[in-house]
């Protein structure tokens, strides 16, 4: 189980948005919450995520038009994510095996966090300054 203390590597306040959500208009909600990852939500379900890499890589180097083309059509879909209960270790493992930088937090498979690998870092460097 996380401790209370490794609760500051999970940003609780995740940004979502629906599949049906123009590129554009996530691009927006990007740069409003100064934030790099949004998820993607089907009636509160998790069914992708969306980070500025694939909307410069699936969207705009395509050429695709940003304000018709929707999320559903280039985000990823293979989302990686650990259970609150499964604790840090569990967490730094995932990171590490995967090749996707943000990691979903479930809690009984309802979404409460995100993580990323600089998160992880940023945690673990306090908590060990701090003790």
């Amino acid at each position: 189980m996380f401790r209370k203390k490794y609760l500051g590597i999970i940003t609780k306040n995740v940004v979502t948005a629906s599949e049906d959500t123009a590129a554009g208009e996530i691009a927006r909600i990007m740069r409003d919450n100064d934030i790099g990852v949004v998820v993607i939500l089907r009636e509160e379900q998790v069914v992708g995520i969306v980070s500025e890499r694939d909307i410069a890589r699936r969207v705009v180097a395509n050429n695709l038009p940003i304000e018709e083309v929707k999320v559903k059509d280039f985000m990823t879909k293979e989302v990686v994510s650990v259970q609150l209960k499964d604790g840090l270790n569990k967490l730094y493992q995932k990171l590490c095996e995967v090749k996707f930088r943000h990691l979903l937090v479930l809690d009984k498979d309802k979404l409460i966090g995100i993580t990323s690998r600089r998160d992880l870092l940023d945690g673990l460097s306090s908590i060990k300054k701090h003790g």
